[in-house]
């Protein structure tokens, strides 16, 4: 039986508009019912045609129409400003199978109706407090990253229910979402009882990792200790090599200023075009900074056929593509279509709609013995061979909602056996140095790992390939994050894969692609990031760019690799058919910038760096409050919320609209910094959200634990040794929670009980395999 394609009801704002998307570029219907639209980076035209390009659009629903769409759709996604506005809508009264409720703090708890703006929860997630300069106001980060991450959660959570083929009500809070996005933070403050700072655009564990202005622009370098060496063959400067002060890691980091400067004056009279060049030659992780006029011209990304023909009233426009394609499967020619004002206008298919099939069982071996998350993908089996974060957050995900992930891991994968000094970035689980199995307990590392297996077994031996391919033969998914080259020369590239199940899906997530002129470029995701054009609206003017020193490419690509694995398991229960799904770090950056890359075809007049200012809101800002290094983050969005700032705060001025308030904002940040350096952060936020304006505090790790929002909806779960609470999982729905969760396994903990279950192999062909170092439960060495 072949599978029926969804129809998708989307309501709301850019979440909604995101998760639409989403599905539109995968051949689904989508009908968005407009609704008023919010402040955006771009212009309203922008916006449409990035996010709506593909859909059907219906101007001025009534509540009537809105219930009979609802009615007719096998999936509804709804954006809200608050818990009350889902319920005005009568939400809680739709029969569809699948819905999902976007809001700034969830449908429940305390803060449930609080207000909210990107910028608010920005500040209240984590994220605003490590971006900028020491000394400086907090840079909250442009864009929607937000919602469109948000609305990343809502296609996997909804494709996921469809394909157990379970009714679902959906329940997202986008505060949760930025929280559960960090990247070492919260371990670090668990852990080690280390609170991040911020530190421009320089990475304070790593020198030289920096951005550095040259000739004609400015590059990112990304220096991480192995890449040392070649960093100074890069620079034609051997001689760093023999001189003390640059000798480790360590002593770099005690002459950082010095070590930057030398760099600094080295690339000055270069041009980035030849000091890309350079590094790809020398192999070391550089990114150039890329205007969006620059990405649009990028000869990577039309080699790789990024950009996708839109049809608009201006003519062909293009925009980014998803970052993944499944290769082989047809995507869709998306318009731009006109508001259509019927009132009776539904959907082109009215009849009953067809159930989803459900996720096919494959023939097994033997029966699986389900021992992790129970959830919508328990029938799915993921062999997960990734690592640093943007793979491993992707599996996390995936097995939250209940994917059975085995963890394929090298033997020296978490490090040595023994423990040889020095302190992981994020620490150890506990606090302190292990005293037994210091592989097992680098907190950065279980971080990611919940609700999965370990098989540890050495793929460079034919018998470990050989196994691995026994595995594959058994599973729906095998997803990794290597460089291009790495599963080729592994002979387990696709072909192999497929050769061994044809329907498996082989997704791969290498830094730049699998091809075009930057395949084997080295990618991190500090590098990636000016590549994808971000810097360019990042920092604090026109001459001051900064790097997010977040690492930001790797949760965009994660967020996306999840719903690529959602979009390929129900093109194969269509199809029949397995899957080759590509995407990168980079694709994931550039399709996060996509309505400033449509932007820069229309005018590009809005594109401009705002520092903590908005384009279409006014007052927005970050301002300092009493206590150190203490801030409060603040949005406008209208003038109702400009006359509740007015009703509290004293000495701003009389003017009402926007234009006014633009023109006069120097005056009023002046006075609101004036009344809220009398007040403690969250006493201003608390005075502001009850006068109705959007506001929060600009929070710290230890803030962001003890929010009674987080707490109250359970977020931070205590899982892992300590107890060392992890971000959970911003889907709240029936059939998925943590009381079933299962921590990080040790490594090699379940190559005998996966072995069995999945292959049903006995105790002695295990024990030949690891007499052999095949398969292993401690570091060789």
């Amino acid at each position: 039986m072949i599978a029926a394609m969804d129809r998708v009801l989307e309501i709301g704002g850019y979440a909604a508009g995101y998760c639409g998307r989403l599905f539109a570029q995968s051949g689904y219907e989508v009908v968005r019912l407009e609704s008023p639209p919010a402040p955006a980076w771009t212009s309203q035209e922008a916006q449409d045609i990035y996010l709506h390009a593909g859909k059907r659009r219906i101007a001025t629903p009534s509540p009537a129409l809105t219930a009979e769409m609802a009615a007719q759709a096998d999936v509804v996604v709804v954006e809200a400003e608050s818990a009350d506005a889902v319920a005005a809508l009568g939400f809680d009264d739709w029969r569809t199978p699948v819905k999902v409720a976007i809001t700034p703090f969830g449908r429940s708890g305390p803060k449930r109706n609080w207000r909210a703006t990107p910028h608010v929860l920005l500040a209240m997630g984590g994220y605003t407090n490590l971006m900028g300069d020491p000394g400086r106001a907090p840079l909250s980060l442009p864009g929607h990253y937000v919602e469109f991450q948000s609305g990343g959660f809502a296609f996997a959570a909804a494709n996921a229910c469809r394909l157990a083929n379970e009714r679902n009500s959906i329940d997202i809070g986008m505060l949760e979402v930025v929280m559960a996005l960090s990247q070492f933070t919260t371990v670090m403050w668990h852990c080690g009882r280390t609170v991040r700072s911020r530190h421009g655009s320089d990475f304070w564990s790593v020198v030289p990792t920096n951005l550095f202005k040259c000739a004609d622009g400015w590059v990112y370098i990304n220096i991480v200790p192995g890449f040392w060496d070649p960093f100074t063959v890069f620079l034609d400067m051997p001689e760093l090599l023999v001189d003390d002060r640059f000798a480790t890691n360590e002593s770099r980091m005690r002459n950082r200023d010095a070590l930057h400067a030398i760099v600094g004056e080295a690339l000055a009279s270069r041009e980035k075009a030849e000091i890309g060049r350079r590094a790809e030659e020398c192999r070391i992780p550089l990114g150039v900074v890329q205007s969006f006029d620059d990405v649009l011209a990028d000869s990577h990304l039309a080699e790789r056929e990024v950009w996708q023909q839109v049809e608009t009233p201006r003519g062909a426009l293009r925009s980014p593509r998803p970052s993944w394609r499944i290769h082989g499967a047809p995507r869709p020619a998306p318009k731009l279509a006109e508001l259509d004002s019927r009132s009776g206008a539904g959907f082109r298919n009215r009849v009953e709609s067809a159930a989803c099939t459900g996720l096919a069982k494959q023939t097994r071996t033997s029966p699986a013995a389900h021992t992790t998350a129970e959830g919508p993908l328990r029938e799915l089996r993921i062999l997960d061979l990734t690592h640093v974060w943007a793979g491993p957050l992707a599996t996390r995900i995936l097995a939250d909602l209940g994917a059975e992930v085995v963890k394929i891991e090298a033997p020296m994968g978490r490090g040595p056996r023994e423990y040889r000094g020095g302190l992981p970035l994020g620490g150890w689980l506990g606090g302190e140095p292990p005293a037994q199995e210091p592989w097992n307990v680098n907190a950065i590392f279980v971080k990611l790992q919940r609700n999965k297996k370990s098989v540890a077994v050495d793929l460079k031996q034919d018998a470990g390939r050989a196994l691995f391919l026994d595995l594959v033969r058994e599973a729906d998914v095998v997803m990794e994050n290597f460089s291009a080259r790495a599963m080729p020369s592994l002979g387990l590239g696709y072909e192999q894969l497929r050769t061994a199940n044809p329907k498996i899906i082989h997704v791969s997530m290498p830094g730049y692609g699998q091809s075009g002129p930057y395949r084997d470029r080295v990618a991190f995701g500090p590098t990636v990031e000016p590549m994808s054009g971000l810097t360019t609206v990042m920092g604090y003017g026109p001459d001051e760019p900064r790097n997010t020193a977040m690492a930001l490419m790797d949760p965009i690509t994660a967020v996306q690799a999840t719903a690529a694995v959602m979009d390929a398991v129900r093109y194969r229960e269509r199809t029949g058919k397995g899957a080759f799904v590509e995407m990168s770090l980079h694709e994931g950056g550039v399709t996060f910038c996509g309505p400033w890359l449509v932007e820069a075809q229309l005018g590009a007049e809005r594109i401009v760096r705002h520092g903590n200012r908005h384009p279409e809101m006014a007052p927005h800002g970050v301002y300092r409050c009493a206590g150190e290094d203490a801030w409060v983050a603040v949005a406008c969005r209208h003038d109702d919320d400009w006359r509740a700032l007015r009703g509290l705060v004293e000495g701003l001025p009389a003017g009402a609209g926007l234009e006014a308030r633009f023109a006069a904002h120097d005056a009023i940040d002046e006075a609101i910094a004036a009344w809220t350096r009398r007040r403690p952060k969250a006493d201003a936020a608390q005075l502001l959200q009850a006068a109705g304006v959007p506001a929060g505090p600009v929070n710290i790790t230890p803030d962001m634990t003890a929010d009674p929002q987080v707490r109250a909806r359970g977020f931070f779960v205590p899982l892992e040794p300590g107890p060392t609470p992890m971000p959970g999982n911003p889907i709240k729905m029936a059939g998925i929670g943590s009381d079933d969760w299962t921590p990080c396994p040790r490594l090699g903990a379940d190559n005998r009980a996966v072995l069995k279950d999945w292959l049903d192999y006995d105790d002695s062909r295990v024990a030949v395999l690891e007499s052999a170092g095949v398969l292993v439960d401690k570091p060789p060495k």
